[in-house]
């Protein structure tokens, strides 16, 4: 390949290593094909528009229009003329397909189906990427600064995906962008010196190698950088790029919003788990505090309905919020909550249900069918607000006497979409078959899910293989998710059941503080559903399994029970998981009591303590030794790297087929780096025989050391200036006499500096120079 293409080539290279990196957002592989295509043509555009006498100037312009045509013809060809020039009527079509894809990015959590208005804002981002890393890496020929146009597509996943990015992908990126820097770096190399010589050969591999080296060495140090300092600063936040994200809003009457599912995984994927509120409450045991209601199923996710604004549904201190559908009464609760000083800014306000009342400074609404309060203008971090509710707290007995249908709530709670597998159905089926009531089935349909072992909880539930409906490989494959998945799938199945549904999203109770007070975290982050029952309205249910890993404050309500024989019904009791549905232990102390008493350090989790546990469920002895290895190997990597640098050199020196300027030049360089690794003073201009004459009056060089160095100085002057250069074959034991002459000179800290740093690595090695017979040097 000829070097004017190698690095427009390595540019688009570097570019579709990137793609896998959004893995995490899209479904599938075949979203792959139109920003692949894309990049292609702006390297081929680039390729041929550097071929024509054409400015380079021009050459961006160029790009962009072959570009638009490349979408053009993907996305809109049946509005294009010829099928890819753009038209009016083309870019209409561009631009709807575009509105459609950001209404979908933001109303649906990840992965998304690639559909077209999807994959259109994809491919032409990845065009816009293209054409900026090609300006950069070939025309302005600073391809280092590509890691500015390259990082977009390995951001975008860590704003959304709760898991972030698969280590293997960032590498195939980290790769893509190395191999740029290395052929950028070849081509300067071989420009300086002629393309002969079998040392030519090898001073351009040891320049690669060490380049490539330097350049792993630096990321491996920035990489451990990165897993070391968290470590050693719990505190220290993780989340700028997701705050960063979820600050964009779009205005307007309708409210939009970071996607309520993506901010609970991230929530409970945060390393941080920072506070999000504090509260005070009157209620003795303080049910969950909910932010998000999703009412609408597409087949494969849940969205919220649209929200509107009006004078009828703004929230003012001096009049109530709307009722909450059904005759439903309960404990008068009032609630102070304030948001955390590092809590992100929000547009939806966390309270419990059902709310009646609220104190709230700036421009509040309440939805009048869901009770949701927003806003459309967010609010600030220091948000103090007072929620007074009515707690729905029926007695098992009163909800198990619920007539059937639901009377009082729109249809559309019942709605399932035609192409939901059949397969949910016939488990719903399965699962109901022996309950009358609308009780006796959402009860069923909880204990399925939380009895006999039969799911399991875990925050990293395995991806769902390609083609296969989401909702049918929880239920009968996998059975591994965690609340999302859980909330999700009893929703949809009591609704096959023939009772209103919807997903709630928000926070558990939280942790006592003390007194009145309770604390809320990210880890508190929590998902769930709620059925209709007529006469007592929205109820929450807790269909996901306890769970170590899950939230210690999630509850089981009393009325999602099924009573007991003798009439009477179990406590409401914290879980031990992310909702845990059994009471706690004959004999273990209630909440009231655990104020009042020591904790017994003799338990489980103090044990866990006492062993190092890191809070988190892992220990720090599992990643001392890792650590420490790591940290090893990068101390010892330079000095390994300039031995096997010193090494190849030595046997360019040594070799019987290499020409004596070869040798002596191969000496002579190793033995400048040799200066440089020592931090002695080193003039490039300097001749052989003046530096020999330096070194040995600085060093008061004698004997053996003395005639080695004047071995190596005059071998290097031999090849410059003679015309038959005379070079000894002595030069590599020549070489390691004068090293040692030299360190004995120096002070003990500057000789190990030397072995363990050395500086000549930061060196890029040139070319030999070539002796002709003319006796120039070139």
């Amino acid at each position: 390949m000829k070097p004017g293409l190698a690095l427009p080539s390595l540019a688009a290279v570097a570019v579709v290593c990137t793609l896998p990196a959004l893995s995490p957002l899209l479904s599938g592989t075949e979203w792959w094909i139109a920003p692949t295509t894309v990049v292609v043509a702006v390297v081929v555009s680039g390729a041929v528009h550097r071929a024509s006498p054409l400015t380079q100037a021009l050459l961006p312009l160029t790009q962009a229009v072959v570009t638009a045509c490349a979408i053009t013809a993907m996305f809109t060809s049946s509005h294009a003329l010829a099928g890819f020039v753009p038209t009016p009527e083309s870019v209409e079509a561009l631009l709807s397909l575009i509105d459609d894809g950001r209404a979908r990015m933001e109303g649906e959590p990840a992965p998304l189906a690639p559909r077209a208005e999807v994959s259109v804002i994809l491919t032409i981002a990845f065009g816009l990427v293209a054409i900026v890393t090609d300006f950069l890496a070939v025309t302005v020929r600073a391809p280092a600064l590509t890691a500015l146009p390259l990082a977009g597509p390995l951001l975008a996943p860590l704003a959304v995906a709760e898991h972030g990015i698969d280590p293997l992908r960032v590498g195939l990126a980290a790769a893509g962008y190395l191999a740029l820097l290395a052929v950028d770096t070849f081509g300067r190399a071989t420009d300086w010196g002629p393309r002969r010589g079998p040392a030519f050969g090898v001073t351009v591999i040891l320049g690669a190698t060490r380049h490539a080296l330097v350049a792993t060495g630096v990321s491996a140090t920035a990489l451990a950088l990165a897993l070391l300092v968290p470590l050693a600063t719990p505190h220290l936040s993780s989340s700028a790029i997701h705050d960063l994200a979820e600050g964009v809003r779009l205005g307007g009457q309708t409210v939009t919003t970071t996607h309520p599912m993506v901010s609970l995984r991230r929530d409970l994927s945060s390393p941080s788990d920072r506070e999000v509120l504090e509260y005070r409450t009157s209620a003795s045991q303080p049910g969950y505090l909910r932010t998000y209601v999703l009412d609408e199923f597409d087949g494969e996710s849940w969205t919220m309905s649209s929200l509107t604004t009006s004078p009828d549904n703004r929230v003012t201190s001096t009049s109530p919020l709307p009722p909450a559908p059904g005759n439903q009464t309960g404990e008068r609760v009032t609630t102070e909550i304030t948001l955390a000083d590092r809590a992100r800014v929000t547009d939806f306000l966390p309270a419990p249900y059902a709310p009646r009342e609220i104190e709230v400074a700036g421009d509040w609404f309440a939805d009048p069918d869901s009770l949701m309060i927003f806003s459309t203008r967010g609010t600030t971090r220091e948000t103090n607000y007072v929620v007074t509710s009515e707690r729905p707290d029926p007695a098992p007995g009163e909800v198990a006497d619920t007539p059937s249908g639901g009377a009082g709530v729109d249809d559309r709670f019942l709605d399932v979409p035609d192409d939901t597998s059949p397969s949910v159905a016939e488990t719903t089926s399965s699962v109901i078959a022996d309950s009358d009531t609308p009780h006796e089935r959402a009860v069923a349909l909880q204990e399925w899910f939380t009895s006999d072992g039969r799911f399991e909880y875990d925050l990293r539930p395995p991806p769902i293989p390609d083609g296969a409906d989401p909702l049918s490989h929880f239920l009968l494959e996998s059975r591994v998710g965690f609340c999302e998945q859980f909330a999700a799938a009893m929703t949809v199945m009591a609704r096959q059941a023939g009772i209103p549904a919807r997903v709630a999203v928000g926070y558990t109770s939280g942790e006592h503080v003390s007194g009145d007070t309770w604390r809320v975290t990210e880890s508190d982050a929590h998902a769930w559903p709620e059925l209709y029952f007529e006469g007592q309205g929205w109820l929450r249910f807790e269909p996901t399994p306890s769970s170590a890993e899950g939230q210690g404050s999630a509850t089981v309500p009393e009325y999602t029970a099924p009573a007991r024989p003798d009439g009477a019904a179990p406590d409401e009791t914290p879980g031990t998981g992310d909702a845990a549905g059994e009471p706690p232990p004959e004999g273990s102390p209630t909440p009231e009591a655990s104020e009042e008493s020591e904790p017994d350090v003799t338990d489980g989790a103090d044990d866990a303590g006492d062993s190092g546990s890191d809070g988190t469920g892992g220990t720090r002895s599992s990643v001392a030794w890792p650590l420490a290895l790591v940290i090893l190997a990068l101390l010892s990597a330079p000095a390994l790297v300039r031995a096997a640098v010193r090494r190849a050199r030595l046997a360019v020196v040594s070799a019987s087929v290499s020409a004596a300027p070869d040798r002596a030049r191969a000496a002579f360089t190793e033995l400048r780096d040799d200066l440089v690794d020592m931090g002695l003073p080193r003039d490039p201009a300097e001749s052989p025989r003046a530096l020999a004459d330096r070194l040995a009056a600085d060093h008061e060089l004698d004997g053996a050391a003395l005639e080695a160095l004047w071995r190596v100085a005059l071998a290097e002057e031999s090849a410059r200036y003679a015309p038959v250069p005379q070079v000894g074959r002595t030069l590599a034991a020549d070489l390691a006499t004068v090293r040692a002459g030299l360190r004995t000179s120096l002070p003990r800290p500057r000789r190990i500096l030397a072995v363990l740093a050395p500086r000549s690595l930061l060196r890029l090695p040139r070319p030999p120079q070539r002796h002709t017979s003319g006796g120039t040097t070139r």
